[in-house]
């Protein structure tokens, strides 16, 4: 599932900036760990920056070689489409909430599908379906973690590879993103200059519009690889988040990966969650995954050193960034970095240029520079180092329990009472958040609660109607392998 090729023009500007914009989300633990990329998201943060600098390297600088066909870098890889994707949508909804910057400017270019509110039969039998999945979700783990064998990891080659482009060879698909043509040069020279702050609310966007304009390859045949992305039927003004997860795929997946094996493929992409655990098909998956996970955090443990903890922060900054800032600790690196970049000719505020030359000069004056690396990047005078070389050391094995949650009560919480003026005014609560200490119902043993006043509660709410059904589904493991799968 390895790139096939180095990224150029504006295309390496959007993969720049999206790796820069991971050095703050890493340290800040804010969408930083895409569930759908499971080996990535479950690495130590300091082992996640490594890897996200390992892969800007081999996709920027002309000299290095590509990023190494193994699991954990192409899960990186992946892992950085989904990080902007992520990008994306926070910036369409900031938009959409504030409504007053550049709204002029947006395009919903077709109506919103009609959203039916669920009958209270549908809301009833997605209750007892999940409750059915979580049951056996726990009983499942413990067979995990008690050792039992539950057969080797295997998955069947498909004919045609896997993913985007099963979902994308619908005809009706494609015309979401091709029908009427492409946006003209006049319509888009008309559009009037944006302010800076227009210019901040639409970036992300932006930056796609123009890695997909970059895509003209026009060679005959049906392939989704020679499908022109110039010719998409929107621009940056576009607000409509499927047209840019579907163009985006198939920029950044179809037309530039090299796919692998069916097994390496389903250990890069695929959410681990309850139905991974009430499926036992899925089991073998899971415990494969956690054994990679174990793997790698030991290695890569064995050889962090605390000193050097901000290194790949650095490292990624140096290739990746455009912008002159930094904490406390590497004001002087960065000042010393764009000092040399300016010696040598290298305009360190150009987007999209200069990336091989400026690894050269951060390797040329890592060492020289290396005070404050022990803080990580964004840290201000006076933190606290014992505690943030803690928070940041590596683990050497994963969770035992890989993306299952903890279970919560069923019932519907206490509420709240909230003082105002004088009054008290009750706010009633759908969801009880304990976790701990939970007592399975005595009937149907499918849903837990933390106590009498919520089991009588969800009793009265609806879980008299669903109790008699829960209890004789729950042991029907393959009808609930089959909810698991979706079926």
């Amino acid at each position: 599932m390895a790139p096939r090729r180095k990224l150029t023009g504006a295309q390496a500007e959007l993969f720049a900036a999206v790796c820069h914009h991971y050095i703050n989300e890493a340290e800040s633990d804010c969408n930083d760990t895409p569930e759908s990329v499971p080996i990535f998201s479950h690495l130590s943060r300091a082992q996640r920056l490594k890897l996200v600098a390992d892969v800007a390297i081999g996709m920027l600088c002309e000299d290095e070689s590509l990023p190494p066909d193994t699991v954990q870098h192409n899960s990186t890889f992946m892992a950085i489409i989904q990080i902007l994707f992520t990008a994306l949508e926070i910036e369409v909804d900031i938009q959409d909430d504030q409504g007053d910057v550049g709204e002029d400017l947006l395009n919903y270019d077709e109506a919103d599908r009609s959203c039916h509110p669920r009958t209270a039969q549908e809301v009833e039998d997605i209750k007892v379906k999940n409750a059915l999945i979580e049951h056996r979700a726990e009983k499942n783990l413990k067979k995990l973690k008690k050792g039992k064998d539950v057969g080797e990891f295997h998955v069947e080659e498909k004919e045609t590879p896997h993913g985007v482009e099963d979902m994308l060879s619908a005809a009706n698909q494609l015309n979401r993103i091709y029908k009427g043509g492409a946006v003209s040069k006049r319509e888009r020279d008309s559009i009037r200059p944006l302010n800076d702050d227009e210019k901040y609310a639409f970036r992300w966007r932006r930056l796609c519009d123009a890695a997909l304009h970059q895509d003209t390859d026009s060679s005959d045949g049906l392939s989704l690889q020679k499908i022109p992305l110039c010719n998409v039927n929107f621009d940056w003004r576009c607000q409509k988040l499927n047209k840019w997860y579907m163009a985006l795929n198939l920029l950044l997946d179809t037309k530039l990966l090299n796919y692998g094996t069916a097994r390496d493929r389903a250990l890069i992409t695929g959410e681990v969650s309850y139905k991974s655990y009430a499926d036992p098909s899925q089991l073998p998956r899971v415990k494969a995954l956690e054994q990679n996970i174990n793997l790698l955090m030991k290695v890569y443990a064995s050889t962090w050193d605390p000193k050097l903890l901000a290194i790949d922060q650095r490292r990624i900054y140096a290739i990746c960034s455009n912008e002159l800032y930094a904490g406390h600790y590497h004001r002087k690196w960065v000042v010393g970095f764009h000092g040399e970049c300016v010696a040598r000719g290298i305009n360190f505020e150009e987007p999209g240029k200069n990336y091989q030359a400026r690894l050269y000069i951060f390797r040329d004056t890592k060492d020289d520079l290396i005070d404050g690396c022990e803080y990580s990047f964004g840290c201000d005078e006076g933190a606290d180092l014992e505690w943030r070389q803690r928070d940041w050391r590596p683990k050497e094995e994963g969770p035992k329990e890989l993306g299952f949650d903890q279970r919560m009560c069923s019932g519907p919480g206490k509420g709240e009472v909230v003082n105002f003026q004088g009054s008290e005014l009750s706010f009633p609560s759908n969801f009880c958040w304990v976790t701990e200490n939970l007592q399975s119902c005595s009937r149907c043993k499918a849903v837990l609660y933390c106590g009498r006043e919520c089991q009588v509660a969800d009793w009265k709410r609806g879980h008299k109607n669903v109790c008699a059904r829960l209890a004789k589904e729950r042991k029907d493991k393959e009808k609930i392998s089959q909810m698991a799968k979706g079926g």
